[in-house]
């Protein structure tokens, strides 16, 4: 009875080691990447060969031939909003992220079949194409041992996406309606009951004074603000660099002077500190 108990239990841990699979590092691991951009969120998907000693473009990678711009599955870019691509107007959604490489020319095509993962066998359809476009590669004296594509450049309405492996380096821009989306923002706000409150006022000057728009609107919004948080010291130290930006340096000094003495009476050291150094700074 023990022997044939003693039986059972080997064949059953047996079967269990037989049906495991045993996990070892992958050649070429995935990464995902989220990226906050303007007001959109854009994500990546891709998988990241390193080149071992060997030659990669114009060898590994053939020049003149669509390579899927990684390993394992297709590269994939995701947008939760609309944007453009190298001038090329582009829905929200996931798409592929093929290139066709060239010693002195890439070509950037942006897929709308994310399905494939190899593209032997002629599975790739030129026609699913969003669009492509053209870029220049350039060479870089550092060399990278692991394929990257990272989101660099970033602005406020826009970035690039930036290709690196072996000594080079591919990137092309990104742009996102950033104006649109913030006046179709304030539109909306503007007819909720009561209008906007004196903080939407003051973001939107403070986005048309930080990304170099109409100062003369930025002017406005700020003192409808200052007239629904009267004596608000940050209020009018925006108002103040609002009026230098513009020119209007004597203004701005008055401004800024009374801003301090806001500050002061309402014992805010922040504001206290920060509109003295701006003032500092402006005064003759």
């Amino acid at each position: 009875m023990r022997f044939t108990l003693g039986i059972a239990i080997l064949f059953l841990f047996g079967g269990i080691g037989h049906g495991q699979t045993l996990r070892v590092p992958t050649l070429s691991p995935i990464t995902e990447i989220t990226q906050e951009a303007g007001l959109t969120e854009v994500k990546l998907s891709y998988s990241r060969p390193s080149a071992k000693g060997r030659k990669i473009f114009g060898d590994l990678v053939p020049f003149g031939e669509v390579w899927r711009t990684g390993a394992n599955a297709s590269t994939k870019l995701t947008f939760s909003e609309d944007v453009k691509i190298a001038g090329n107007d582009l829905k929200a959604g996931t798409y592929a992220l093929y290139t066709i490489p060239g010693e002195k020319e890439w070509t950037i095509i942006i897929h709308t079949n994310t399905r494939h993962r190899a593209l032997s066998g002629n599975v790739y359809k030129q026609e699913e194409d969003a669009f492509r476009f053209t870029v220049m590669p350039r060479g870089t004296s550092d060399f990278v041992e692991t394929f990257t594509i990272a989101f660099t450049d970033i602005a406020t309405s826009s970035c690039n996406l930036t290709l690196s492996w072996e000594n080079t380096e591919v990137k092309f821009p990104i742009e996102f309606n950033v104006d649109g989306r913030i006046a179709e923002q304030i539109a909306e706000l503007e007819k909720a009951e009561g209008g906007m409150s004196q903080m939407n006022y003051f973001l939107a000057a403070e986005y048309n004074f930080h990304n170099d728009k109409d100062l003369d609107q930025a002017h406005k919004w700020i003192m409808t603000a200052l007239d629904k948080s009267p004596k608000n010291p940050r209020f009018g130290l925006l108002r103040a660099r609002i009026l230098d930006k513009a020119g209007k340096r004597d203004e701005a000094l008055k401004v800024i002077a009374e801003a301090n003495a806001w500050a002061r009476e309402a014992k805010n050291a922040n504001y206290t500190d920060q509109t003295q150094l701006f003032w500092d700074s402006i005064r003759p």
